[in-house]
């Protein structure tokens, strides 16, 4: 018997360090991690956590939302914009100033050739910009023998270019002259370059069974260059007075749609809102219910936000009653 009462002794002890590691387990997770998710209550932050996140609010406004049709497309020199350069008699080329990818002023030397004729010393011609534009190419060098009608190069004024999307046949009702166009090219994520349709080809790919849609896109800065990808977003029609916020504001799933709304008393406070969604763009998505307009929401940094521990309750601090000033500030934990 007191065999048996040693050996359940020593059975009890074994197990007091794990009944004590289950006992604090999980209390030293980061939010999140328990498996809990995202946090639902008021999040209050100090303005350098606010910093550290990279907010960014926008104003829930009454907006003209437009349906868009979304395209894949390409940049293209405008045919009336450019001008190659040739020579109309034999000889050699004995001087040349530019090179590739050279922005040139219309009336500046381009290079001088050498006439085969006979003459002492021989005719030579020289050659001067027709336009102002950038040098898309070159097919000479100091020295080449020239003949006439060879191509020499290739200016091309670039301020002004068109996009080709290409749309599939059912698509091409949707279509007008005139239409408004958002192009975005992969070299500029960040950029949107404004657009108008101006025309299409005059029949469909034969084997994609696509028509080609010209859209005329200023560029300024000259940043679009002729051969890069773009997306389109091509206006077909406009719905107005609409409350909207901008795409990155909604968070979730469908069915379960939040935003983060900024409290209107305490602009370091927001707010997890449901809401419910309409019809949306390339840009913006319109609220049906959840918000209302001059709310300010967060359409930056909200994914990081939406784990965030709420502020403890003013006077209470691991269950202990505490002044509200010797409250710690908030800060977003790292994941």
């Amino acid at each position: 018997m007191k065999r048996l009462l040693l050996i359940w002794l020593a059975f009890a002890l074994a197990l007091q360090p794990a009944a004590r590691l289950l006992a604090h387990a999980g209390h030293d997770k980061a939010p999140g991690e328990d498996g809990a998710g995202p946090l639902t209550g008021p999040i209050t932050i100090t303005p350098e956590a606010a910093k550290n996140l990279g907010l960014k609010l926008e104003t829930a406004d009454l907006r003209t939302l437009e349906k868009t049709l979304s395209a894949l497309g390409h940049v293209e020199v405008d045919p009336a914009r450019v001008v190659s350069l040739t020579s109309r008699i034999p000889g050699r080329v004995t001087r040349l100033a530019v090179n590739e990818g050279d922005q040139v002023a219309q009336g500046d030397f381009l290079l001088e050739i050498e006439s085969r004729q006979v003459g002492e010393p021989p005719p030579r011609i020289e050659f001067k910009a027709s336009i102002g534009g950038t040098v898309l190419d070159r097919h000479v060098f100091t020295g080449d023998s020239v003949e006439p009608d060879a191509h020499l190069l290739k200016i091309a004024d670039l301020s002004s270019l068109y996009v080709v999307a290409r749309i599939y046949e059912g698509q091409i009702a949707q279509i007008q002259p005139n239409q408004k166009v958002r192009v975005r090219a992969e070299a500029y994520p960040d950029q949107t370059f404004e657009g108008t349709v101006e025309g299409h080809t005059a029949q469909l790919d034969p084997e994609t069974r696509t028509l080609g849609v010209r859209v005329r896109v200023a560029n300024p800065g000259l940043r679009l260059l002729p051969n890069m990808r773009a997306t389109l977003a091509i206006v077909t029609a406009e719905a107005d007075s609409i409350i909207a916020v901008p795409l990155s504001a909604v968070l979730g799933e469908a069915g379960n749609l939040f935003v983060f709304v900024q409290d209107d008393k305490d602009p370091q406070t927001f707010l997890r809102t449901p809401v419910v969604v309409g019809q949306r763009d390339d840009r913006y998505v319109e609220i049906v219910e959840g918000v209302l307009p001059g709310a300010n929401v967060v359409t930056a940094g909200n994914y990081q936000l939406q784990y965030v521990p709420p502020a403890p309750k003013k006077g209470v601090a691991d269950g202990h009653a505490t002044p509200a000033k010797e409250q710690p500030a908030t800060e977003p934990k790292s994941h």
